[in-house]
């Protein structure tokens, strides 16, 4: 089979209709054949590694910003809230609400730049904010416009006005009140004014009893003896044994050299407590 093919090719090829229109040999049609495949791969790859140009979209026109203020809300809200963050002088949450804290950034900036720091972003506001770009403010604002954060022209940052610092009022000292004793100590009685002949007085007016005396002054001692507990007879103004002994514990009490004798000190000590305390 093989050997009566061979002879075939080789006549197809001699023949005139084979090569009817080539004139370079015998070969060239077969070379060209077997290299299309290749030459139509290589095509196919410098096609797919041809790099293709792409339209870039320029942006233009004019973008509407309406006027915003306390109570605004929407898309331009969160831009102008993120314009005054990137410039510094917005530091809250870009949520889209015109509260008091963008309110009181936006007064920031216009004062920086000039304006009457009112609180309210107005056709100039915007304006001062995107320097480069034609705005229309209309009346009704129109939350549905999408913001274009990603292309902010930042203008030059203006440092805003530092406040000048209020002199704080020097504090007053406050009146100190005095610390009130838990229980007072009842101030003794004064002394009396007259004096009986016959008797001595201390320099403060107290009269010096003792044993044997008898008197309207020994009958103020023995009243206060008894309504102190230490006397326990009657009230006769008779300095006598008993009154003595009262006058004696009475001295113990208040660590005071018990001799019996009521000057000064026993007058003070007894007069300094109540009937009912000892």
């Amino acid at each position: 089979m093989k050997g009566s093919l061979t002879p075939s090719i080789w006549n197809y090829f001699k023949s005139p209709k084979a090569f009817q229109f080539l004139q370079a040999g015998k070969f060239y049609w077969l070379l060209l054949l077997s290299s299309l495949s290749v030459l139509i791969g290589v095509s196919a790859v410098i096609a797919t590694t041809q790099p293709q140009k792409i339209v870039q979209a320029i942006p233009g026109g004019v973008i509407n910003r309406p006027t915003l203020q306390l109570g605004s809300q929407g898309e331009r809200v969160s831009e102008l809230q993120a314009a005054l963050k990137l410039l510094g002088f917005y530091t809250g949450e870009v949520n889209g609400i015109y509260n008091e804290n963008t309110a009181s950034a936006v007064s920031v900036f216009k004062r920086a730049v000039s304006l009457t720091p009112d609180g309210i972003v107005d056709a100039d506001t915007w304006q001062r904010l995107f320097p480069k770009e034609p705005i229309v403010t209309p009346t009704v604002s129109s939350p549905n416009l999408a913001p274009n954060l990603a292309n902010f022209p930042v203008p030059t940052q203006t440092s805003p006005p530092r406040p000048t610092p209020t002199p704080s009022p020097s504090p007053q000292p406050r009146p100190t009140t005095p610390a009130q004793p838990a229980s007072p100590t009842p101030r003794p009685a004064a002394a009396p004014a007259t004096q009986i002949p016959g008797v001595q007085y201390t320099a403060q007016g107290w009269p010096i009893l003792r044993l044997g005396m008898r008197n309207s002054e020994v009958r103020k001692l023995q009243e206060r003896l008894q309504q102190l507990g230490f006397l326990t007879g009657g009230v006769d103004g008779d300095f006598g044994p008993s009154t003595e002994a009262a006058v004696k514990a009475a001295q113990q009490r208040y660590n005071l050299e018990p001799d019996g004798v009521a000057g000064g000190a026993t007058w003070e000590a007894l007069l300094r407590r109540s009937p009912g305390q000892r």
